[in-house]
């Protein structure tokens, strides 16, 4: 389908449509299971909205194809400080999201067998989603972060610190190289991967937007340490806006959907960098080629995690 039956189907299934938040780039509260419940229960909170998933995910591949799309003047209308900031905060609540579904699939597998090779190719979906929001919240120019992001976490917290992130817990394993990306089998081999790519990528931007190498929490070591406890993760949940809630499976779906069709619009919008990186050479990490494939389908990634959170779920242990 081209031309005129792309716009046809732009128009049908309302592809162009900004939905999320009040206006185009504003941001929607994300609740979340309490920290440590990788099993999501009890009603949906009425922070978060519904959404038609199979609509969702035509819409995701649609945007996905890299296909002309008329997109509305409002995506267009936009300072820096507030797209930045749109893809600052939004694409850390993927990340959660994406964390909370990975935390579930791992707890399934238990300790002493592994997933099945569809949740196998689940969990590699969702670390190749990480990596894209990795690239996708570290987009901004240099000038930016130094001036917009960074400040604002330090007048949250001056050790203010990705270490205090509840929902990384469940994962953090995995994404040191134990557990399941250690596996013998094809599917581990393939999961291995997309964890060093995502490693290879966080290092990158880390290098990229901090030159110095120090992190807020590095910069503070000279004062009194401030080790992770429930005070600095709620801290950090407020900065995200995030709230702790019981929610249902279903909630979590339909907010991961919302903030995936979001951010893909954004995208097809925009561009990956719409104001350039900025800051100089890049550092090599981010010149790799697994990086730059990353980059290049940042799209499919989106509907690839999109299809893995609509699968059927797998009974819980």
């Amino acid at each position: 389908m081209s031309g005129s039956g792309d716009s046809l189907l732009a128009e049908q299934t309302g592809i162009g449509d900004w939905d999320f938040g009040d206006f185009p780039y504003g941001l929607e509260p994300l609740a979340m299971p309490a920290a440590g419940h990788s099993r999501a229960t009890g009603a949906t909170p009425p922070a978060t909205l519904s959404c038609d998933r199979d609509l969702t995910l035509l819409q995701l591949r649609f945007l996905a194809d890299g296909r002309p799309l008329d997109l509305p003047e409002s995506t267009q209308e936009r300072s820096a400080d507030q797209l930045f900031w749109f893809r600052w905060i939004t694409g850390h609540q993927v990340t959660f999201l994406i964390w909370h579904l990975m935390g579930r699939l791992i707890e399934q597998a238990g300790p002493q067998q592994e997933p099945e090779p569809a949740a196998f190719a689940r969990l590699e979906a969702y670390a190749y989603g990480y990596c894209a929001m990795l690239l996708y919240t570290g987009s901004c120019p240099l000038d930016l972060y130094q001036d917009l992001i960074r400040p604002r976490m330090f007048l949250q917290h001056r050790s203010f610190s990705g270490a205090w992130a509840s929902d990384y817990a469940p994962v953090r394993g995995l994404f040191r190289g134990r557990g399941l990306a250690r596996g013998s089998t094809p599917q581990a081999a393939r999961l291995a991967q997309a964890v060093e790519t995502n490693k290879v990528i966080h290092d990158g931007i880390a290098a990229r937007l901090v030159p110095g190498g120090k992190s807020l929490l590095q910069q503070a070591m000279l004062g009194p340490a401030v080790r992770p406890s429930e005070r600095t993760a709620l801290l950090y949940d407020n900065f995200f806006m995030t709230l702790r809630a019981p929610v249902d499976e279903d909630a979590i779906t339909s907010q991961l959907l919302r903030r995936l069709r979001a951010v893909a619009l954004d995208v097809a919008a925009n561009g990956l960098y719409p104001l350039g990186l900025g800051g100089g050479e890049l550092p090599e990490e981010l010149r790799r080629a697994e990086v730059t494939a990353c980059e290049e389908r940042v799209g499919l990634t989106l509907h690839e995690v999109g299809a893995a959170c609509v699968a059927d779920p797998l009974p819980y242990p």
